[in-house]
């Protein structure tokens, strides 16, 4: 028992540190707050996403993603389990668009990102109307892929000072464009070559499939090391009046 408690006492207890070196604060006050807070974040995303060791953030470049599952063109179809899916793209994420609403306590991000997936493959069922079970290393592009993110967050007092918490947050998604490559399926090219094809046909209904809970994850994984910084560095320093 003693040392569930322990676990969670490190899990929140978290040290304030201030705002670190490559994160600018923004005035509260400033009639141009979300100009200025998209510049200080865009130009902090590249070492924010490659983790930091003395704030216990983690690395999201790659981001990894144990499983995802998709079926084509359903479950009486291909099944495909994607796993040790490693996510790289993030450190060179593109936001489109930061406002902060201070009174409803609201963060509206967009960004734009490509993501390239490292992983491994299993495959089995029916296609073409052959049985097929194989296994192998894969690739995912996924192009162009539009975030809208909401964050809700609340003030709370953490060492006589005010804190952001975040509550909960939304992610919406558009992927332009996403394309697959199954390596050796079947240890043979003319239909491997086939399946590949077939499968990024239909890349939308995939994208359908397993785009909600990638998405999900990338943005949970983001928020997370968000909310760490936040319970590091107060709402004065990080804007202060």
């Amino acid at each position: 028992m003693l040392g569930v408690l322990v676990f969670f006492l490190a899990v929140w207890s978290v040290a304030p540190l201030g705002l670190p070196d490559y994160l600018k604060s923004c005035s509260r006050n400033d009639p141009n707050l979300n100009e200025c807070a998209l510049k200080s974040a865009q130009d902090s995303i590249r070492q924010f996403s490659l983790g930091d060791s003395g704030r216990d953030l983690p690395s999201l470049d790659p981001l990894y993603i144990p499983e995802m599952k998709v079926y084509i063109p359903d479950e009486k179809g291909l099944k495909i389990v994607f796993k040790n899916n490693y996510f790289k793209g993030l450190s060179k994420l593109q936001l489109k668009g930061l406002k902060f609403d201070l009174d409803k306590k609201l963060i509206v991000a967009d960004a734009l990102v490509n993501l390239d997936v490292k992983n491994e493959y299993e495959v089995s069922g029916k296609i073409l109307l052959l049985a097929i079970r194989s296994s192998g290393d894969a690739s995912i592009r996924l192009k162009k892929t539009l975030l809208h993110i909401q964050i809700w967050y609340e003030h709370v007092l953490q060492d006589e000072k005010i804190h952001w918490n975040i509550k909960k947050h939304d992610v919406k998604y558009e992927v332009e464009k996403a394309v697959f490559r199954l390596e050796n399926l079947l240890n043979d090219k003319n239909i491997g070559d086939q399946i590949n094809k077939l499968i990024n046909e239909m890349w939308r209904e995939i994208v359908a499939d397993v785009g909600p809970s990638i998405c999900e994850s990338l943005t949970a994984s983001v928020v997370d090391n968000v909310a760490i910084l936040l319970k590091q560095v107060p709402y004065d320093e990080l804007m202060p009046q």
